[in-house]
């Protein structure tokens, strides 16, 4: 996203503005509604906030890792790249039956 808003600004000024008060709209009522679900779940107000930042956080790794680090990901071997996969889901793997415990 923060790239997209970035690019626009090349365009011209104006479709930067654009772009930008588009992204806020858009992401602001998701934000809210994450923090007011913390808060209704029982979180107190500083916690609903730190963890409503982390997940606004987290989405935009998933964005760039989608966006920039896959495209790259691909031109790597394959072997290496199945090793990588095959740890990345150990270990969500434990830290989803370390949960349960």
């Amino acid at each position: 996203m923060i790239v997209n808003v970035s690019t626009s600004f090349t365009v011209n000024t104006f479709t930067g503005f654009l772009a930008t008060t588009g992204m806020v709209l858009h992401e602001s009522p998701e934000g809210i509604i994450t923090y007011l679900i913390l808060i209704r779940s029982g979180f107190s107000e500083q916690t609903s906030l730190i963890l409503d930042f982390l997940a606004i956080s987290a989405g935009a790794l998933v964005y760039v890792g989608s966006t920039h680090l896959l495209p790259k990901a691909e031109q790597e071997h394959k072997k290496f790249s199945l090793v990588v996969l095959g740890a990345g889901v150990l270990v969500a793997f434990i830290i989803v039956l370390s949960k349960h415990n």
